[in-house]
């Protein structure tokens, strides 16, 4: 690895699931998605030039990514009601739809 990244260290299936609840606590969960898809092309680069081989399971997006777009969506939908009604100023929206 590049000197960026202090040290290398070999995680198991447990130790990944812990760093992602790490994350989605830290972070929430739809930013902790999108640090998971900027880390992806990281992920096959490294293991490419390791001659490593994923297979089509590895490529498959989780189950549970579904539902949290569809609440993600729902959210939207709620907030640009209260918007719309006058409930929520803009800036308040844009902050919220961030956080989202």
């Amino acid at each position: 690895l590049s000197p960026m990244f202090g040290h290398t260290k070999v995680i198991d299936g447990t130790a990944m699931k812990r760093l992602i609840k790490r994350l989605i606590d830290h972070f929430g969960m739809a930013y902790t998605s999108h640090i998971l898809d900027q880390v992806k092309p990281l992920v096959f680069q490294k293991a490419t030039l390791a001659s490593i081989s994923l297979g089509i399971d590895d490529l498959l997006t989780i189950p549970s990514k579904g539902w949290l777009v569809h609440d993600v969506e729902q959210q939207s939908l709620i907030l640009e009601k209260h918007h719309r009604y006058g409930n929520v100023h803009a800036v308040e929206k844009l902050r919220q739809s961030v956080e989202i």
